[in-house]
């Protein structure tokens, strides 16, 4: 299994300021041949209070760059991981600079979610109606130039809309991309501002992007009943989310996600229970619900071989005005 969105690289960061790697040692032991061998790996920022609260009092400050983080957290988690295919990502851009973007991208950063759910100098998240800004076209531009993939998860409805009618005008230009949406599931399930309507599923499908369903209650079963379904119901539910997602845009445009946040739940004890799959053995209890509708070779589809496409694109992906190798 291809994990679209797991946040790794804030877990190993948070280890190395606790200087305890106890909690890495332990889920590290999930990626195996067997279970997951691939993992966007995510270093997230929010906002100040909010990084201290859930995360640690001096997960951001101001004397230590983003960079310096992202040095860090990748360091971590190569040295855990030599064998795991990695995506390197960063979720809310807030505290870094465009023109960061190439020292980044040479330390191995391949993805970068514009926002979280905040408002930033680029675009905004589900707590603000402001869109794309000035900025945040060149921050566009910049990952475009260097063959950083695009993720609209998190972005509100407005960034959204704005981010795809520039990226448009950049495919109508000639120039190559990647978009996704790592962890975003159906809005029509399970109504959800961080959910997709049907025509922005659409519209990352037009862009040659990639869905991540991501494997979060909160997100798959309506709020009225998310406390009341049963594990089995639970993944009928996110089963519904593939099948729609997959009538839409088809099996070569879906992919899985966890957004896992079980290393949160000291700071809030509902993030240890929001999971529908145990990550120690995703890979078989999410093949086994998507089995139940798909063949065998659809299923791998779903599971890996999609985003192992794209891994294999982002990876190998030169230089603006080059074509994709």
């Amino acid at each position: 299994m291809f994990d679209m969105h797991y946040d790794l690289l804030s877990v190993a960061y948070v280890c190395f300021l606790k200087n305890d790697y106890s909690y890495l040692e332990e889920r590290v032991k999930s990626y195996r041949k067997d279970n997951v061998n691939g993992v966007v790996a995510n270093l997230y920022f929010m906002s100040e209070d909010e990084m201290k609260e859930e995360l640690h009092p001096d997960y951001y400050r101001n004397d230590v760059s983003v960079v310096d983080m992202f040095c860090i957290s990748t360091e971590i988690v190569n040295a855990f991981l030599p064998d795991t295919e990695l995506i390197f990502s960063i979720e809310g851009c807030d505290y870094l600079e465009v023109s960061q973007l190439e020292e980044l991208y040479s330390l191995g950063l391949r993805n970068i979610l514009p926002v979280w759910n905040n408002k930033n100098k680029y675009a905004s998240g589900n707590r603000s109606d402001m869109g794309l800004t000035d900025e945040g076209r060149h921050l566009l531009d910049k990952a475009i130039e260097l063959g950083i993939s695009i993720d609209l998860s998190h972005a509100n409805r407005k960034s959204f809309d704005d981010i795809i009618c520039y990226l448009r005008e950049k495919k109508n230009l000639g120039e190559n991309f990647f978009v996704m949406a790592s962890h975003s599931n159906v809005e029509s399930i399970c109504p959800r501002e961080r959910n997709l309507e049907d025509d922005q599923i659409l519209a990352i499908k037009e862009l040659n992007g990639l869905v991540g369903v991501f494997s979060n209650r909160n997100f798959i079963v309506p709020e009225r009943i998310k406390d009341k379904v049963t594990q089995e119901e639970k993944e009928q539910y996110y089963l519904e989310h593939i099948n729609h997602i997959v009538n839409l845009i088809g099996i070569d445009s879906v992919g899985v996600a966890t957004d896992d946040m079980d290393f949160c739940k000291e700071a809030d004890a509902e993030y240890g229970q929001v999971q529908i799959y145990s990550y120690d053995n995703i890979a078989k209890s999410v093949q086994s619900t998507l089995e139940q509708r798909y063949s065998i070779e659809d299923t791998y589809q779903i599971m890996y071989g999609n985003m192992k496409q794209r891994y294999d694109m982002i990876n190998n992906k030169v230089r603006k005005g080059d074509k994709v190798l």
